[in-house]
This record gives structure tokens, sequence and C-alpha cells, in this order.
């Protein structure tokens, strides 16, 4: 059967570009649509966490992400006027990654280094073309679209909703979408601050109303400014005024502030919502048109784009005729447990935080700059914590496309990551030429990455006869997957392409004592592990998902 399109986006926010690159990236035929005639040049999302980095960095946009953005050194709280808490983020107790802290950077500018990328792969965003209605069939899918010529009718073998919280894809899937709206009313405010605090730093102001919170600067001399306010958003539509940030400015701070020169100001309420399901046959959700939450923790933008990457490969392999449909199961099966905790957590998070309750407005006062030192003044505390925020910590353990060592893991390694977990990067250097790489830096984000570890032990003729059957592998397997010796000792008389892992980091952060193997997803997790150099374990999972 014919199709406009294998897949219909709808919606140019950060989660539909990110889709659409990927599946772009993987050849798969797909249209991105959005109902608004060009994008807004507010930033509703500032926080690119360390995972989604991760993610993008094969896409190669995180280069310009960095540079116009700006990394977190220090988080402040502060109680009745007083300082509180003084938190510094430099050791944050995790080291296997090249993202060790959130970046901080406006919405808009991801957008359009997303947009500038989606562009180099040959697609752009149709506007304004604004979904009315979709049906599906056995088949696949069509769309009734609007746009500035009229009505028409688009055919497509799957489509994704990643149209935000008034998704009409969710709605023509029939999902429901269960949570309610959070009781205060919030505002806003983009501006400049002139005070003695750096720029670089977060500070939190802990209030009878609840919460007050600047962010760090995520444009030249741009700061963002938040404060849950008691009252009735429906009653009072109006957008704050500056007088009114500046008030309670000076009701909270300690240190004088000088508040100008707005970009934005605006009142809002927030919600917490969350779908039953992310798939219902040929439709997909994701982002906001799946979750919504409280901004606390920085999380939404951030899920919204891992639920892309999630999703890519897998419509990618399917719509290529790789692998069976089941696969896309999985998409639910995987991402719904992240959004239920993520609703789960932000929520409790937030009503703590934002709460005008005295009772609990005096409690979080007490505790609050008791137990944060407490809690993260041990390193492994403070890894802890970062890697849930920083949603490093993800993993898939559960999921039907995973599969777990069936021997004992125990005796096999000494510990690391395990089938479902997220893979940890690390430095190397290729032998030949004596240059720095690290292991993440050689995925592509579009294969199942085979990584053979020798282990410091192992003889040059077992690896090299490893080698030779994992080529064979390779081959068979087209380019669905690609390979990577990792050498645990260097030898002279190695003749296989490999990268070294010069004080064994990386062999240590996988549990590898001795020679072993790991197939790791395009998304970065890991499929499944074996120890030895017998290649047939992997092989029979490669086999049981790809035709």
């Amino acid at each position: 059967m014919d199709f406009d399109t294998e897949v219909l986006v709808v919606g140019a926010g950060p989660t539909g570009l990110v889709l659409a690159a990927r599946l772009a990236a993987f050849g798969v035929r797909c249209r991105i649509i959005d109902m608004e005639p060009e994008r807004s040049p507010y930033s509703r999302a500032l926080v690119v966490q360390p995972r989604s980095l991760e993610q993008l960095a094969p896409m190669g946009v995180c280069e310009a992400l960095t540079a116009e953005g700006r990394g977190v050194r220090e988080v402040r709280i502060f109680v009745h006027r007083e300082e509180a808490v003084r938190l510094g983020i430099g050791d944050i107790g995790v080291d296997d990654t090249a993202w060790a802290r959130p970046l901080f950077v406006s919405q808009a500018v991801t957008e359009r280094v997303l947009d500038a990328h989606l562009e180099g792969l040959g697609l752009t965003v149709e506007r304004p073309l604004a979904l009315l209605g979709a049906t599906q069939d056995a088949d696949g899918v069509t769309a009734t679209i609007a746009g500035p010529d009229g009505t028409f009718e688009l055919r497509c073998r799957w489509l994704v909703g990643c149209d935000g919280a008034h998704s009409v894809v969710r709605k023509e899937a029939g999902l429901r979408f269960d949570g309610d709206a959070y009781p205060q009313d919030f505002i806003l405010a983009d501006l400049r601050v002139d005070w003695d605090i750096p720029e670089d730093v977060l500070n939190l102001f802990l209030r009878r109303d609840g919460i007050f919170a600047v962010f760090p600067a995520f444009e030249a001399h741009t700061l963002r400014l938040i404060a849950s306010r008691s009252g009735d958003v429906e009653a009072d539509p109006a957008p704050p005024t500056l007088e009114e940030f500046q008030a309670i400015a000076d009701e909270v701070s300690p240190v004088p502030m000088r508040l100008s020169d707005p970009v934005w100001l605006a009142r809002f309420r927030l919600h917490h919502r969350g779908v039953d399901r992310y798939r219902v046959g040929r439709m997909f959700v994701a982002g906001d048109a799946a979750h919504i939450h409280s901004p606390a923790g920085g999380q939404g933008m951030n899920t919204g784009i891992q639920d892309a990457v999630n999703l890519a490969w897998k419509l990618a392999m399917v719509s290529r005729g790789r692998c069976d449909e089941g696969l896309l199961d999985s998409y639910h099966a995987e991402r719904f447990p992240v959004g239920q905790r993520l609703l789960n957590f932000t929520d409790r998070l937030f009503r703590l935080g934002s709460s005008s309750n005295s009772l609990i407005a005096a409690l979080r006062s007490f505790l609050v700059p008791r137990l944060a030192p407490v809690m993260l003044d041990d390193r492994a505390r403070r890894a802890t914590a970062f890697r849930f925020v920083s949603q490093l910590g993800i993993r898939y353990r559960k999921s039907p496309i995973v599969t777990p060592y069936e021997g004992d893991a125990s005796a096999a390694f000494r510990a690391g990551p395990r089938a479902g977990d997220r893979a940890p990067d690390g430095a190397l250097k290729d032998p030949d030429t004596g240059r720095d790489a690290t292991l993440h830096g050689r995925f592509d984000g579009l294969a199942h990455e085979w990584l053979l570890f020798t282990g410091r032990d192992t003889a040059a003729s077992a690896v090299e006869k490893a080698d030779r059957q994992l080529a064979s592998v390779v081959q068979r397997f087209g380019g669905l997957v690609r390979s990577h010796v990792i050498l645990g000792r260097l030898r002279t008389d190695h003749r296989v392409e490999a990268l070294f892992d010069e004080r064994g980091d990386v062999h240590a952060r996988y549990g590898m004592d001795g020679p072993g193997m790991v197939l790791v997803r395009p998304d970065g997790y890991i499929a499944t592990r074996c120890p030895g150099l017998e290649t047939w374990p992997i092989e029979r999972v490669l086999e049981g998902l790809f035709r």
C-alpha cells in the first residue's frame, strides 16, 4: 500500500524534532508538522539534563548547545531572609559520563539548534499545519490536516503525537489523561537581575506562600524567576507586573535585588497528568502529550527527548522491515513506568516546595536547611541524587526486549550494569595513534554496539579468534550491529583494531574482571551481557530481535 510518508510526527517542540531527526538519520521517510506559523521566542524549558545530552551527542548538536548554555556551579537555599544552605555542584560523585552537570539553555535555542540539524538531514518542519483528526486501520493511519490552502488528508503508516498537553493525537487515540491541576497559581519572569550573586547559581527562597526561585542565566544576563502564589488564576488572568516580582524579591532576599528589562512575564497554572498507554495500534504519544507535571527538577522536556530516542530506533527497525511490529510494544513497557515515577516524584517535591499551608511551610523551613547538607555531604548520596535528577539512573530491567545473563552473575561479573541499565561511558586510548577517545564517542546511535572486553590476561590468539567470529556476525547483520574491541592489556603482538583501556576503568565500570561481551542498543541501554569470548549468547539475542 502506498503511503504519503512512513511516519507523521505532529508537534515540533524538542520531542518532535528529536524524533524526526532520529528517524531521518535511520533513513525512514517521515514528515513533521506544527500548527504554529512560527516558533515562540519564549522559553518554557531551561534545563537539558546529562542523560539527554548523552543521547543528543551522536546527533552532533551538543557543541552548539553548550556554546550558548551555562552550567550551574552552586545551589543556595534561603529561609526567612537568611542563607541556610550552600551546596557546590563540583564533585557530584559520578565519573562515568562526559556531562557532569545540567546545562541551562533556552528552549528557544534548543529548538533552533535542532531545527538546523533537521534541515541538515533534508527535512523541515511544515507550518502552519494543524491535525484535525485521525483514523487508523490495519495498514496505517489517515490524518486530516488543515493548512493555509485548505484541508487535506495524509496517509501514513505510523502517527506520533508530540503535540503537547492538548494533544489531538492523544484524543484521537482515545487515551485517558488522568490527573489534576495544582491549587496555586504561578508567576514567571525572564529578566535582568542586578545583585551580588553570580549568574551561574540556582537560588531557592522558602517563603510562607511557597517558593521563589531564581534560576541561572540561560541567555546573556537573562535569568528566570518563578514564584508560587495562593489565589485563583482564572480570577486574575492578567500577566504579573515587574513591581509584583520586585515586591517578592524585597520580601525574601537578604541580598538587594534590582529587577529590570523584562523579556517575558506570565501567570499560569500547573497540572500533573499522565496517559494510561503510550501506544494504541499505529498511534503513539510522547513528551507532554503523554505526561505533564510540575517543573520541579527540570525533568519535563528531557523526558520527552528520551521518549523520542527510545521510540525512534524501534520505529525505524520496524519500518525498514528489520524487526517485527511486536517490538513497538516495548515503547510503552519501558517509558510508561518512567513517566509514572516522574509524575510521582515531581508531584511530591512540588507540593512540599510550593504549599502555602502554614504547617507544611513551617516544617519545610525547619527541615530543608538541616537535612539538605546531611543528605548531600556524602559523595555516594550526592551521586544517587544526581543520577536520579540527571536521569542517568533510568533503566529498563523489566523490559521484554532485554535479556538478563542466565548464569551466576555474582561469579561472572564484578557488579557492573545489568541488562536494561544505561551503558556507562569511560576514557579509552587508540593504541595505534595514541589519541584519547571515549566509549560513547564511538557510538553513532543508529546501530547496536557490540563491546568485546578482553580482560588483562587473555592470550592474543584468543582475542584474535573472538575478533574474527565477531566480524563474521557483524557482517551477517549488515549495518544493524557495530563492534568494538576493548583491550585490558596493551600487547605488542595484538592484530585487532581495538581501543585500549589504559587504567582499567571501563572494564571495572562494566564489571569485567576477565573477558566478556556487552550488547548496547541504539538508545544507549544494555540489551544483554555475557562473560567470556563466545559470541553465540549475543548472536542468539540478535537473532531473536532481527528478522
